[in-house]
């Protein structure tokens, strides 16, 4: 499958390297076994209750109380190799963490891969193919927040696969597990679901990262802005999105 072509960024605030669209990205740990793992591929429309894991939809993955949890229902969008997304994941990752943990959210993550197209190479295909086979071992977010941890000084540098491979180790996958995983890193068996995922948030009329949803409405540039400097700024916009 092709992959779509990257969509028009329209900024609101300007970093040092580029400019994407104010907002926020969330990212999370493990699940306690207490919860309901909802590590789906969802293929429900945004901001309704769904459940699937029907690859051609690209849906995003869910993980938290579940896509019909009575909770707030968080999608956010994001490209691995946006820098104002690692910024936000330090801001508010471990916030949202707890919440998770204690099932009172449940979020999607659309991620996307039009930052490919700017910066001349595939580390966001590759990271989210690799997002999805650390998936597949039962260790997205762990492995999600090891790579934003470890974006590269200078943006555009990318991963290889060998450091792909190596955050999955520092997400817990090891073992068989880990072969496992490391085949499904140099093969991209993911790849279309990648583009799939890309076209979704051209059809949400997303044009930058990152972007939050919750309960169907998006957030806010004001409240995108405070919650990139202030982590207990979360509550308050959960309360103002019910």
């Amino acid at each position: 499958m092709p992959r779509p072509p990257a969509p028009p960024v329209k900024p609101v605030t300007r970093g040092p390297s580029h400019a994407l669209i104010g907002g926020v990205v969330v990212l999370v740990v493990a699940l306690i076994a207490v919860l309901v793992w909802a590590a789906t591929r969802d293929a429900g429309e945004l901001g309704a209750s769904g459940s699937g894991a029907a690859l051609p939809d690209g849906g995003g993955v869910s993980v938290g109380a579940g896509l019909e949890a009575d909770v707030p229902q968080i999608r956010i969008y994001e490209d691995f190799q946006c820098p104002w997304c690692g910024v936000l994941e330090r801001s508010v990752g471990e916030a949202l963490a707890d919440k998770i943990e204690a099932g009172e959210v449940n979020v999607t993550f659309q991620i996307m891969s039009f930052l490919d197209g700017s910066l001349r190479n595939d580390s966001s295909t590759r990271a989210a193919n690799a997002a999805l086979c650390a998936d597949d071992a039962g260790a997205f977010v762990a492995f999600h927040g090891a790579v934003f941890a470890n974006q590269p000084q200078q943006e555009g540098t990318g991963w290889t696969d060998e450091q792909l491979v190596g955050f999955g180790r520092d997400a817990g996958i090891s073992g068989e597990a880990l072969g496992t995983f490391e085949q499904c890193v140099a093969d991209q068996p993911h790849a279309d679901y990648v583009a799939d995922m890309q076209t979704r948030a051209n059809q949400d009329g997303v044009t930058g990262t990152p972007t939050m949803f919750v309960n169907g409405e998006k957030i806010t540039d004001e409240e995108m802005n405070r919650l990139m400097q202030d982590p207990s700024a979360l509550d308050g916009v959960l309360a103002a999105h019910p």
